[in-house]
């Protein structure tokens, strides 16, 4: 795009001559700056939104940057480059901040909110015709990006047609809105703008009477037309009347054809409307400037923009001109947005124009971005117009895989290849484009044509391709784990990444990765999800999980075989069975033996985990083992022999159970594949001890810690030591001490308590820790009895969030139940109705108290003991990180500090004793981080709140040592010794081995 098109688009309008001043407008706006970061200006066309806000930013005392979109900017990328070059007005030093994050492969959202952290002053940002942006999400997750992150000195105003997506603004204290009441003449206004018309005996109270205030009806008069259609040319609309009669009726037959001629273009230029044919070009837009016309026009004159409704109007008047004229204009249009640049709206342009031939070449340019930013309908359009050129094309047979592959339509992937087949055309596709022949690959093996992949994977030359496929086949056939291809930024990156979740290796989908959207949304982003799950953080899978549901994205098979067992895992049992339900429709809709196959070894899974289910569970792995026997890959029958062994071991059928784990280990051990190694090694550690070899039972202990450690994560592993504690318990009894890694497995498997994952993003906040409060909608609701905040934080902790009346009345009353406290109760529950803000926010039915099924509500004890329990998962500086982290919660205070009833009490101690033993595992972790202050610091909290604790004084003991103080060694020994003599004992063996050891 020529720069002068570029100066207009972020250019500050200019106001025309003939204008109302509005002062009261000029003043509104600007006050709603002062008090808001966001102004959302949205009103009907023709309402003077941007002349209002360009008025009101002459007063203003901050520097302005403009940005007006228009169709071709809802490419996201395209939209983040226009919005770093507007902001550099404010800001020159952003130049580069964006563009540089999107050229190594930033998604443009995150570019977006880069831009926005690097802005620094006070300033504002006009984004005018937001409405532009349509329905494509990308564009509006930049939009949304720019508002989350910009900072406090920014103020951002978006002129819009239409309302924005609720999703797009932030908090409602955050942003204002300036509607179409707002912007309407007052009668005093509409007296002056039909005197500067030459309109000054009019009644202006019927005049806004009859229009609404509606600027541009009363400007135009299009109030007066209402009734007088014929002598306006018939128009149905009665501005398109007005405009008929008394603009463009006004000027000569030339300049009326070039108008219409050049309304095919946003922007017009001399030399773009010479491009169209359109002769005389530059005398005839000089002429134009001074004629009074609803345009807008570039400082130097050079580039005019009519209003909206001045082009919408021009656009009907050209399609009357007949078909053939509309279709040459629209070929010099698709040609001259070639050469400028725009591939994809040349080929829009050319398409239009009925010219396939010619969109061809930027169809082919464009058609891979845009299937990028996910306009699959775009592209779908694109091919069913162009598809069937001779030769074949390279770029539209790879965008029809990319679409088939990110559809789960495999079958149409598969037909591509046969077609390519039958024409002979195949092999030299591949060779041209190896991509091309590595998706089609994909396609076949998922569909468990292996005869079919391997000719593929055979007929793809030495290459990144080629490498990428020999990392698929490690998983087809039973071989070692070939080595890992990096990511390109090709579509076989979401190849690579689904590998490398079943290899096991969790930390290449680390979600600080760049991703496209497209890998992103078929492969990167269920991946990260299934990644944070299996490595135990679950909150974090959960936050990215709601938010990919909210932007609205449509779940694939793998997002939703990730998302049972995330339900499972946050404790949402309810939610997970229904999950599971939806994957038995899905299994009876799929012709994929692959996700089949997945399909049906994470229902039996769920089965086995969520009800200890055997009989189902085996039903479901028989149906899977007979088709794997027709498609067999190893990955996924060793999973199949894993989940079966628990089902036999579940139902007492050891040997067999033996010999199916025996089979899955040697088969993971062999390729490595860690996924399900420590289940599978745990499963067999209790089969070989059921059987009777103990030596056996521990090797295969230890080859399930070892394979946990390779995960970076114990949470498979605790996973599977749940099933069956006693393999922990076995292998600590044989370990001298109290501080090997298995006696570290035992405390963080007693941390697993069950609990449910508190809502990501909640309406409702209780506050428990050294105050109470509760907050709705981020405000502090205050009720008028305190038993109400205790009732709340009852029925946080009960499954479903709720409880019978009498144990409430147990609860929270300490077991009495008579008249007095059944009153006490019921206040209680009307309070929490009023903080609520809901009659339906609490409900009493036969009996039962809960909470509504639409409240969301998050407790701070229920969010400390999730996130206690998913930190014992963890390993190493990232336990500790986390452990710390869920510490801060219960820093700021006794839990329930004003609660005096039994089961706060009782509650206050389990939550009291869980952060002891977390305390005590911090300071372990930061001890062996060499983090000796802290670790001092913890290991004193341990033993103030238990001095009892020996594990407590044993790390006194080795920390004096670290630090060369031998006598403090003996003091902490000493120290120990009394206070266990309090409750008559002494140290144990191991404290005592620990100071002999110590003092040599």
């Amino acid at each position: 795009m020529s720069r002068g098109i570029i100066r207009a688009k972020l250019a500050v309008p200019t106001l025309p001559d003939e204008r109302v001043e509005r002062p009261r407008l000029d003043q509104r706006i600007a006050s709603l700056l002062d008090r808001h970061q966001i102004v959302v200006v949205s009103a009907t066309a023709g309402a003077g939104k941007t002349t209002a806000v360009a008025s009101a930013m002459r007063r203003l005392q901050r520097p302005v940057a403009w940005l007006t979109l228009d169709r071709t900017d809802t490419a996201p990328g395209r939209l983040v480059t226009y919005l770093e070059e507007a902001l550099a007005a404010i800001v020159p030093d952003v130049v580069g901040t964006a563009t540089r994050a999107l050229s190594v492969g930033v998604p443009h959202a995150e570019a977006a909110g880069i831009l926005a952290e690097a802005l620094r002053g006070d300033g504002v940002l006009v984004i005018d015709e937001v409405e532009r942006l349509g329905d494509v999400r990308p564009a509006w997750h930049v939009v949304e990006s720019l508002l989350r992150y910009a900072p406090d000195g920014l103020r951002i105003v978006l002129i819009s047609r239409r309302a924005l997506p609720f999703e797009v603004l932030p908090a409602p204290d955050a942003w204002a809105a300036i509607g179409d009441d707002d912007l309407a003449f007052t009668p005093a206004e509409a007296a002056r703008a039909l005197e500067l018309h030459g309109e000054s005996g009019l009644d202006e109270s019927a005049v806004v009477d009859a229009t609404g205030g509606w600027v541009t009806g009363v400007l135009f008069e299009a109030w007066r037309w209402a009734g007088g259609l014929a002598e306006a040319g018939g128009a149905v609309d009665p501005l398109h009347g007005y405009l008929a009669a008394h603009i463009v009726g006004a000027l000569g037959p030339a300049e009326r054809e070039f108008l219409e001629s050049t309304s095919v273009l946003t922007y017009v230029t001399a030399p773009r409307a010479e491009a169209l044919g359109v002769p005389d070009a530059a005398a005839r837009l000089a002429g134009l400037r001074h004629a009074r016309l609803p345009v807008t026009w570039s400082e130097n004159g050079t580039v005019m923009r009519c209003h909206p409704r001045f082009r919408e109007y021009l656009l009907t008047a050209l399609e009357e001109r007949g078909e053939h004229d509309v279709a040459r204009l629209h070929l010099a249009l698709g040609r001259r947005l070639a050469e400028e640049g725009y591939d994809e709206d040349a080929v829009e342009a050319l398409l239009r124009a009925d010219a396939p031939g010619e969109a061809l070449a930027p169809a082919e340019r464009a058609i891979a971005g845009v299937i990028e930013r996910l306009d699959i309908a775009i592209a779908e359009r694109w091919l069913a117009r162009l598809s069937g050129g001779t030769p074949t094309s390279v770029p539209l047979t790879v965008a029809e895989l990319m679409i088939a592959v990110g559809s789960e339509d495999f079958e149409r992937g598969a037909a591509v290849a046969e077609r390519l087949a039958a024409r002979g055309e195949r092999d030299a596709l591949v060779r041209a484009s190896p991509v091309a022949g590595a998706l089609m690959a994909w396609c076949n093996v998922t569909l468990g044509r292996l005869d079919e992949f391997h000719r593929l994977v055979a007929s793809v030359p030495p290459g990144h391709e080629a490498d990428v496929l020999r990392y698929v086949v490690g998983h087809v056939e039973a071989v070692p784990r070939p080595p890992r291809p990096d990511v390109t930024g090709s579509p076989l990156d979401a190849l690579v990444l689904g590998n490398d979740y079943y290899y096991g290796q969790f930390s290449q989908l680390d979600d600080d990765q760049p991703f496209s959207n497209w890998i992103d949304a078929i492969t990167g982003g269920p991946l990260r999800i299934g990644a944070l799950r299996a490595t135990g953080q679950t909150l974090r899978a959960l936050e990215m999980y709601e938010a990919a549901q909210a932007r609205g994205r449509q779940a694939g098979m793998l997002e939703q075989t990730v998302r049972a067992e995330l339900l499972l895992d946050a404790g949402r049992t309810e939610e997970a069975h229904a999950a599971v339900a939806h994957l038995r429709d899905l299994v009876r809709g799929q012709d994929a033996p692959l996700l089949q196959l997945v399909l049906l070894i994470t229902i039996a899974k769920l089965a086995l985990r969520l009800d200890r289910d055997a009989r189902s569970a085996r039903a479901t792995l028989d149906e899977a083992d007979r088709l794997a026997e027709r498609c067999p890959y190893p990955f996924i029958t060793e999973q199949i022999d894993t989940w079966y062994g628990l089902a036999l071991l579940l139902t007492g059928e050891d040997v067999p159970a033996r010999e199916r784990l025996r089979r899955a280990l040697a088969s993971m051990t062999s390729a490595d594949r860690l996924l399900e190694m420590p289940t599978a090694a745990v499963y067999l550690a209790e089969a070989e001890w059921r059987t009777g070899d103990e030596a056996a039972a521990d090797a295969a202990a230890d080859a399930a810690l070892g394979a946990a450690r390779r995960q970076g994560s114990n949470h498979i592993l605790l996973q599977a030591l749940a099933d069956f504690p006693f393999v922990a318990s076995r292998r600590i009894d044989t370990e001298p001490g109290g501080e090997s890694a298995w006696h570290e497995l035992g405390r963080a498997l007693m941390a697993q308590r069950p609990t449910v994952a508190p809502p990501v993003h909640s309406a409702v906040e209780l506050y428990e820790f050294g105050r109470t409060a509760i907050v709705v909608d981020g405000r502090v609701r205050r009720p008028r009895i305190a038993k109400t905040y205790e009732l709340l934080a009852y029925l946080t902790t009960r499954p479903g969030l709720r409880a019978d009346r009498a144990e409430l009345l147990d609860a929270l009353f300490d077991g009495r139940a008579d008249p007095s406290t059944r009153a006490y109760l019921r206040q209680a529950i009307r309070w929490l109705r009023e903080v609520l803000g809901s009659p339906d926010a609490v409900l009493a039915e036969t009996g039962e108290i809960r909470l509504g099924d639409s409240l969301t509500v998050a407790g701070e004890s229920a969010r400390l003991e999730v996130m206690l329990a998913e930190a014992a998962r963890l390993q190493g500086a990232d336990r500790l990180d986390a452990t710390l982290a869920a510490l801060a919660i219960a820093d700021q205070g006794d839990f329930l500090p004003d609660a005096a009833t039994r089961w706060a009490e009782l509650r206050r101690e389990a939550l009291t004793s869980a952060v002891t033993d977390a305390r005590l595992d911090a300071a372990e972790l930061a001890f062996a981080a060499g983090r000796y202050d802290e670790a001092g610091r913890l290991a004193d909290r341990v033993l103030d709140a238990e001095p009892y604790r020996e594990a407590g004084w044993r790390l006194r003991m080795r920390l004096a040592d670290a630090l060369g103080a031998a006598d403090s060694v003996i003091r902490a020994y000493h120290a120990c010794e009394r206070a266990l003599a309090e409750l008559g004992t002494t140290p144990s063996r191991t404290t005592r081995e620990l100071l002999e050891r110590l003092r040599r």
